[in-house]
């Protein structure tokens, strides 16, 4: 691990800082990825990403101490013009997933019809590009740390006009990664409120020999799967041909003011931690799909489950935000080594 320096005395060790870590902008000329600006992010602590702007932000990649973290589908990497809103398969087609993708602002989930329109899985902020980009490397408090940020807006004639404004930080002393977003109601009418933060475990930091810690209570499925498979869904296999994906809701327990998951791999003694507000994103929803091919675990913080928002307004947890109304949502990501933080991955456990 690089030791603490101030600012001079990196002057003095460094020609330039990006020998030690950096954010750079750049462009990707691959396949469907062709034209998709992105940003390069090194902290010299083991944490480096790749940031999509064009798809709001997205992760597609992120690795810790040199291992994959994120979980990338067989869509590869995919720029926003390649999307289609039909149903599921249109968002599919260019769900390349990776650690981050970010869902809403106004519906997201299950697809469904309302009033004849026809809302497709998991919205359309995803594939929206953001305005107003910014990126660079501050020095405060005498740490360095990583920002970048930018805004996107679902909208449309006689439609809602939502906006959200990210702001991304990156510790160079720590491997944490905050992100701090608001969502903005533009319009003159109350306007539902959707938000979803899904986030992809792949392998190898994905494997059977994982655990799953939350301190959230009460679980409930997407499919009225039985109990017995929802007591183990904090366990995992190895992959298994034509698995069919098991989706789960957790509800926080009472008077809990932070929520928090973690996945655990003994193996390679690795732990990434999620905390943020259950007032903000109250419902924790489980992706867990073991299926060969398609091997990944989904920890995915929002402001409701993800049967869709139909089933939402039905059972009463579906959000609004009256008209000039704006929300905070804000989430820490830590990256934990075992090897020499195993007692913070204990203090986790301890708290459940």
């Amino acid at each position: 691990m690089m030791r603490k320096l101030s600012k001079r005395d990196m002057e003095a060790y460094c020609g330039d800082a990006s020998q030690l870590f950096y954010i750079r902008k750049c462009r990707l000329e691959e396949g469907k990825s062709k034209g998709t600006e992105a940003l390069q992010i090194r902290n010299g602590q083991g944490l480096s990403m790749l940031v999509l702007p064009d798809k709001c932000f997205a992760i597609p990649e992120l690795t810790f101490q040199g291992i994959n973290v994120g979980f990338i589908s067989k869509t590869g990497i995919c720029g926003p013009q390649f999307y289609q809103e039909e149903g599921t398969r249109g968002f599919l087609r260019t769900f390349e997933a990776g650690f981050l993708t970010t869902c809403g602002l106004t519906y997201m989930g299950t697809p469904g019809v309302e009033d004849g329109q026809a809302n497709g899985l998991h919205g359309i902020i995803s594939n929206t590009p953001a305005e107003y980009v910014s990126h660079g490397v501050y020095w405060e408090d005498g740490e360095a740390v990583i920002r970048f940020g930018g805004q996107a807006r679902e909208g449309h004639l006689f439609g809602p006009n939502m906006r959200i404004i990210r702001e991304f930080q990156v510790s160079t002393t720590e491997n944490k990664l905050w992100i701090r977003d608001r969502v903005e109601n533009l319009a003159f009418e109350r306007t539902p409120l959707m938000l979803l933060y899904h986030f992809n475990i792949g392998y190898p930091m994905l494997d059977e020999s994982c655990l799953l810690y939350t301190n959230f209570g009460e679980i409930g499925s997407r499919d009225g799967l039985p109990k017995e498979k929802a007591e183990k869904s904090n366990i995992f296999q190895k992959p298994e041909a034509g698995f069919e994906e098991e989706v789960y809701f957790r509800t926080m327990k009472e008077h809990v003011k932070e929520g928090f998951a973690m996945l655990h791999n003994p193996e390679l003694e690795k732990a990434v931690v999620l905390k943020f507000d259950p007032e903000q994103l109250p419902i924790l929803n489980e992706w867990k799909s073991p299926r060969a091919g398609d091997y990944a675990l989904g920890l995915e913080p929002g402001t409701a489950h993800v049967g869709g928002r139909i089933r939402a307004e039905k059972e009463g947890s579906l959000q609004y935000l009256e008209a000039g109304e704006s929300r905070l949502f804000e989430i820490e990501v830590e990256f934990i080594d075992c090897t020499t933080q195993d007692e913070k991955r204990k203090a986790f456990i301890n708290t459940l």
